[in-house]
Formats: C-alpha cells, structure tokens, sequence
C-alpha cells in the first residue's frame, strides 16, 4: 500500500496533470482509430451502391463494374459498356511491405446513347469525375446497331 499511496502523492504534485492525462487518452483513441482503418476500408464504402464483393474481385474490377452501372443510369445512356486502361505502379508503404495502387488513365465507352452529342458528354463529365480523369482521357462512341 506504501507504493501505492507514494505514486498517487507523487502524481497529485504535478501540475497541469489533466493536460497530460488527456493528451494520453487522445494518443490512445488515435492508436486504436489508425489501427482499425484500412485501405480496403474505403474502397468497400466507394462500392457499397452496386454491392460489389472485393473479396471477390480485385479493386479495378469493381470500379469498373461501378463505373458501368452509374453510366447506364444517365438519362439518355441505355445499356453501356466500359472499358479503363490502370496504371499498377508499386509503391512502398508503412512496415516495409509493398503495396499496388492503381490508377486509371484512360477510358471507354461504348453506349446506346453514343451518338448524341448531349449524352456524350454527360458520360464523359461522369467518368471524370469518378475516376479523376481529364476529359481527353475518355472516349464514347455508340454501338452499333
């Protein structure tokens, strides 16, 4: 009980001692926050809308299947087909382990609506922004009949 008793008077004589106190519980709470977030994390949230599996698939699979739906959906669109050409550099991460991070550099699409200048570039404005590609990178043609 001596130690006990000691450590608690020793803790009582230093100042600001809440200060310290929450700067631990906050060093804490951000240890357990990084540790429960993952990569994957968010690219499940980024598909939750077509309920794309990942375990199942592979990230650039599912965006482009997320892709093809959000495209069909525009008004004017019909059925669409989307093709996206990634870029799959390696770059390092935390821990010394690799990992792959793709990124989209191009685009196509072919849809029903294709053939009308409207519709085009609604789809083109949609991919970019979804895939954070500049309007050259994407190309929209009509399918044939």
């Amino acid at each position: 009980m001596g130690k006990l008793s000691g450590f608690i008077s020793r803790l009582k004589n230093i100042k600001h001692i809440e200060v310290i106190a929450c700067g631990a519980v906050l060093v804490v709470v951000l240890l357990i926050y990084f540790s429960c977030v993952s990569c994957s994390g968010s690219k499940d949230s980024e598909l939750t809308a077509v309920n794309v599996d990942l375990s199942k698939t592979d990230y650039c699979t599912a965006m482009q299947i997320q892709v093809e739906k959000i495209v069909s959906e525009i008004s004017g669109v019909g059925s669409a087909s989307v093709v996206i050409n990634w870029d799959r550099s390696v770059s390092a991460s935390f821990g010394g382990s690799s990992s792959e991070n793709p990124r989209a550099v191009g685009a196509l699409i072919v849809c029903d609506g294709g053939n009308n200048t409207k519709v085009k570039l609604d789809v083109m404005y949609a991919v970019s922004t979804l895939l954070d590609l500049s309007i050259e990178r994407i190309m929209v043609y009509p399918k044939s009949k």
